[in-house]
């Protein structure tokens, strides 16, 4: 009956030790996201370089195949310019060592002269590699944009 108790006890504390692992897990992304979309404005490309996987590859509004190099060139475009970005709704599914993060956002854009308001959806896949979370993979839906 003892050795039964323990066993159990020892089971429920394991399972504990994962909720939280995930916890900790969950924030650390929802903190990437966070830091990736307040790069645009800052047009930050450190913070991008460190959080995006160098096989990081992302499925852009119009298509278009970009690699980490393009997102990072992307955000230096001297003609466009996110002023303002902010999230209204984010979802993140773990499961072991992968993240999947849903998010919508509406944005505020200058492109060239002219303010431009939008909003999008994104799907970003997430991996945990050498106990650190990277993006590998991105996907974004333009929804509107005005």
């Amino acid at each position: 009956m003892k050795k039964s108790l323990n066993i159990i006890l020892c089971l429920s504390l394991l399972s504990a030790t994962t909720v939280f692992a995930q916890g900790d897990d969950s924030a650390l992304i929802k903190q990437l996201n966070t830091q990736w979309l307040q790069s645009y404005p800052k047009r930050d490309t450190a913070a991008v370089s460190k959080i995006l996987a160098d096989d990081f590859i992302m499925i852009s509004q119009t298509g278009k195949k970009l690699s980490k190099n393009d997102v990072i060139k992307d955000l230096l475009t001297p003609d466009r310019q996110i002023i303002n970005v902010a999230i209204d709704s984010m979802d993140l599914q773990i499961v072991n060592n992968v993240g999947l993060l849903t998010a919508y956002t509406s944005f505020v854009l200058r492109d060239k002269e002219k303010i431009l308001k939008g909003k999008n959806v994104y799907s970003d896949v997430y991996i945990k590699r050498k106990g650190t979370w990277v993006a590998i993979n991105g996907h974004e839906t333009l929804l509107e944009l005005k």
